[in-house]
């Protein structure tokens, strides 16, 4: 089988490449902004090429026969203006259109949010549209070219290798260096999922995909910023403090509902919170 995986070198990419690294019968060419050696495994391939100009690789992309597309690259990243939506939106139906006409590609991937489903606040409003946007094009494109696909919500991931300023490395960040931790609401309730399970998720679906499905990846159990803040409390060896800058308050608990992806892909997240908290903690 053989995989192309766009956002390579993102959070989730990076993870996926180890996993599939072992998969020996698969071949994966990862497509990066960036010149890329190997890490993992012999059957991992980069080519460096922006995803606004694939044509240019068209003769190394179409020869390289892929099977499944999967596409986790979003930019700039946790930037959720208008332009950098729309920006992203552009280049995701580019990609689409490409795989469609110039492959014999069987299945289309696409990592969504958990945010289309309940927006935080407002300021993700042209993130969600534009993951909207993306979703309905690849249903129509699915339709008339006679693909697969298959639309991966993604609940609040989290492992080694995030990115500093989201809240869990932040965190740990300030239990390590002994420095205060300011939170905004504490009570904010979250479903939380490890790296392995998402990858693992991502993995299933590749393995097992044979219709289009959208599908919710989370754990289905929420836990408070402040259970982590407590949790990191207890294992740190400094003295480790935090506060709330805000007044608390309550938000709205979206849990993903996991039935279609038990039955589709028979996956379900295995790590528990506390094992997962401490694997990140420990890789810092």
């Amino acid at each position: 089988m053989n995989i192309i995986l766009t956002g390579a070198t993102g959070f989730i990419g990076r993870n996926l490449q180890k996993k599939l690294s072992s998969k020996s019968n698969s071949k994966i060419l990862c497509i990066s902004r960036s010149k890329v050696e190997p890490q993992f495994s012999k059957n991992i391939f980069f080519l460096k090429c922006d995803l606004n100009n694939l044509e240019r690789y068209r003769k190394m992309i179409v020869d390289f026969k892929p099977d499944i597309l999967v596409h986790l690259a979003w930019d700039k990243i946790p930037n959720f203006s208008k332009k950098n939506s729309k920006k992203n939106e552009k280049i995701s139906k580019k990609l689409i259109d490409f795989f469609c006409l110039n492959t014999n590609i069987k299945n289309i991937i696409v990592t969504g949010s958990c945010f289309e489903i309940q927006r935080p606040n407002s300021s993700y409003t042209y993130f969600v549209n534009a993951k909207k946007e993306i979703l309905n094009y690849l249903k129509k494109k699915s339709i008339k070219h006679k693909i697969n696909f298959n639309w991966l919500r993604i609940f609040y991931v989290y492992g080694p290798g995030q990115r500093e300023k989201s809240i869990i490395p932040y965190i740990i960040s300030c239990s390590k260096l002994n420095k205060i931790a300011e939170v905004k609401y504490l009570n904010n309730r979250h479903d939380f999922i490890f790296i392995d399970d998402v990858c693992n998720a991502i993995i299933k679906t590749i393995k097992f995909s044979k219709t289009s499905k959208i599908l919710d990846v989370g754990s289905v159990k929420t836990t408070s910023i402040k259970q982590i803040l407590n949790y990191f409390k207890s294992i740190s060896k400094n003295k480790f403090f935090y506060k709330s800058n805000a007044k608390s308050k309550k938000n709205l608990i979206v849990k993903a509902d996991v039935k279609t992806v038990k039955k589709y892909i028979k996956w379900s997240a295995n790590t528990d919170i506390k094992i997962g908290l401490k694997k990140t903690y420990n890789s810092f």
